[in-house]
């Protein structure tokens, strides 16, 4: 069976979102601290504010054809896109720095051998499977606002990340990616935390909330001059899409300066069309898009009939550390990355001895996870489930 394009899920998905308090934007500055709201959906903790979903679909069928599809389908094809959208090749470092720092983004041209691309795209399809066969429906969803049709990689590995998988791990060091992110940071010094990425199935037909990345508290400053945004870069994304970005098959919308803006980020129901078209496409399969985690941004509807994939590695910068940084690869693991991998992973990878909790589990729903998580912690010594709750 085809995946996606399933007329008895809802728009939305089956929760009730409408008794959702509606914030009056999608800011978060709680980021990881963020409470779990009344409506249980599947979504990473900073991203539990984004649970009212999209209001302009509501009364839409999941169907190809349904009208509401057909008329935003050809309306994308038209006008979907960035305006003078730039692809920036590998080699040209100074400007890929320059347009980051501008934009909060850049893409990178042939980021990707051949080789390496057709190993994420198979990594990419086995994972996706393994969640098929749990939610052949599409239904449970998650990643940024839990909507269906769309999972977060790292979010649905019990793990919390995706470093036992080689087609990941060969992503942290990268002769196209690494000059790059040396520069942006302004020293080769930054650390690995973070091995994910996203996929939307074909059906999906809401838009996200723009949203930032905000795996961390907002910093205390008792004068009220400093936020997060008024400092450099301190985590950064690169996803690698495993198929060409089309203006209808779900690419990510970024708003371009808007890393370093204070403005609040606008809802759904807000959202100017101009910012719902400003989305980094045609792309082609192998380039990797930087995107500062400030940047706003948000998933868009994927009205093909394909699976749009982007597999991804986070980091963040030399001078910064939250509590999203965990242990969570294995000492195995470790060993077969480069030098450099190696020394900008030091903060994740586990001891020789130690095990990681859910490596290798992908699995779409929670209570699973959780279910598989205590079930592997129950299995260890006393001492070892101390140490393990101890570096996570």
């Amino acid at each position: 069976m085809s995946p996606g394009w399933n007329e008895a899920v809802p728009p939305n998905g089956f929760h009730n979102r409408a008794e959702a308090e509606s914030p009056e934007s999608n800011d978060n500055p709680l980021g990881l601290a963020s409470p779990v709201g009344e409506v249980d959906i599947e979504t990473t903790p900073e991203h539990r504010n984004l649970v009212t979903g999209d209001p302009r679909c509501v009364g839409w069928t999941r169907c190809y054809d349904d009208p509401n599809v057909v008329a935003l389908r050809e309306r994308l094809r038209e006008r979907n896109g960035i305006e003078g959208f730039e692809v920036v090749e590998s080699s040209d470092v100074e400007r890929a720095a320059t347009v980051f720092h501008r934009d909060g983004f850049v893409a990178v041209a042939d980021a990707l051998e051949p080789e390496q691309l057709e190993e994420l795209r198979r990594g990419a399809e086995e994972v996706t499977a393994t969640l098929l066969e749990a939610d052949p429906d599409g239904a449970v969803g998650g990643g940024a606002g839990g909507l269906p049709h769309r999972y977060s990689f790292g979010g649905t590995s019990v793990s919390r990340h995706m470093f036992h998988r080689p087609e990941w791990s060969q992503l942290i060091d990268l002769p196209t990616t690494t000059p790059i992110l040396s520069a942006i940071f302004g020293s080769p010094d930054y650390i690995v935390y973070g091995c994910g990425g996203d996929l939307v199935l074909p059906g999906a037909i809401e838009y996200q909330g723009l949203h930032s990345d905000s795996v961390w508290s907002e910093i205390h400053d008792p004068l009220g001059a400093v936020t997060m945004r008024d400092l450099p870069t301190p985590v950064l994304a690169v996803n690698f899409p495993t198929t060409d970005l089309t203006p209808i098959n779900g690419p990510t919308r970024f708003i371009p300066a808007s890393h370093r803006s204070r403005a609040p980020i606008p809802t759904l129901a807000d959202e100017p069309e101009w910012m719902r078209l400003s989305t980094v496409c045609p792309l082609p399969a192998g380039s990797a898009i930087i995107r500062d985690a400030r940047c706003w941004h948000g998933g868009t509807p994927n009205l093909s009939r394909k699976i749009r994939a982007m597999p991804g590695i986070e980091y963040m910068a030399p001078w910064f550390r939250s509590e999203a940084l965990i242990r969570s690869m294995s000492y195995e693991t470790w060993t077969t990355l480069s030098p450099h991998a190696q020394r900008i992973s030091r903060y994740v990878v586990c001891d020789k001895s130690e095990p990681v909790i859910g490596e290798g589990v992908n699995l779409p729903r929670r209570t699973d996870r959780e279910h598989i998580h205590n079930q592997q912690l129950n299995a260890l010594t006393p001492e070892q489930a101390t140490a393990y709750q101890r570096r996570t």
